[in-house]
């Protein structure tokens, strides 16, 4: 009886140091913002091998390397602008972009790029499969950075993007889901997908408040329509 009684103490113990162990071996220090953007199920599209194109991908935002970036990322998530936003680009294999003329046009501000040919020197992110970057309205305007993003896909299409956009994170999850996106049946390269849009965009702040993004307000373009 005084045995088991012992036995039984003795493993209990064990218990509580394993328990203590494993969870002192988690990370607890990560507090980065962690996005996760849900593709909208009732679309057309399928993908390369005529499957159904759906499911999620998570995204690690890294305010660190590009703090106001993600701050004007975080925003538009917390304003719903990234619900049921398009694929307005696709390069199979290479890139897939979101972005949405139409809910575009509702979007009234900008912000100057954080990145090294911008002047920028704390952005070391590059771009290589998973990273995430932020569009321009203008692509030879370092300032007008937009609410549009995209995703690298292939190192190669990775090298022209480094030190001239914004990164602000990497997909952590669902990369193949975006390998899939890209390689949607039948569609030209650069192609937009309108009809294939997100259903949801959430952020898990981690118990952190992030300020407001400094912006400027969105300049008019030659050539561009943005009433």
């Amino acid at each position: 009886m005084v045995k088991s009684s012992m036995q039984k103490a003795i493993l209990l113990c064990l218990a509580l140091f394993l328990s203590v162990y494993f969870t002192g071996c988690v990370d607890h220090s990560n507090k980065n913002p962690l996005v996760t953007v849900t593709i909208d199920p009732e679309n057309e599209n399928n993908g390369e091998n005529g499957e159904p194109i759906s499911g999620s991908f998570q995204i690690e935002l890294y305010p660190d390397k590009a703090p106001n970036s993600v701050a004007y990322f975080i925003d538009f998530i917390m304003n719903k602008t990234y619900d049921g936003f398009s694929v307005s680009k696709v390069d199979p294999g290479n890139i897939v972009q979101f972005g949405d003329p139409w809910m575009s046009k509702q979007i009234h501000t900008e912000i100057k790029g954080e990145f090294k040919e911008n002047g920028f020197e704390g952005n070391d992110i590059e771009f290589k499969p998973g990273t995430v970057g932020l569009d321009r309205f203008v692509a030879d305007d370092y300032d007008s950075a937009s609410g549009d993003f995209f995703i690298i896909l292939s190192e190669e299409a990775g090298k022209s993007f480094d030190g001239k956009y914004a990164a602000i994170g990497e997909v952590v999850s669902g990369l193949e889901l975006l390998e899939q996106i890209s390689n949607i049946k039948n569609l030209p390269d650069y192609a937009p997908v309108y009809s294939l849009r997100t259903l949801t965009t959430t952020v898990d702040l981690k118990g952190v408040t992030y300020e407001k993004p400094i912006t400027q307000e969105r300049r008019t373009y030659p050539g561009l329509n943005v009433d």
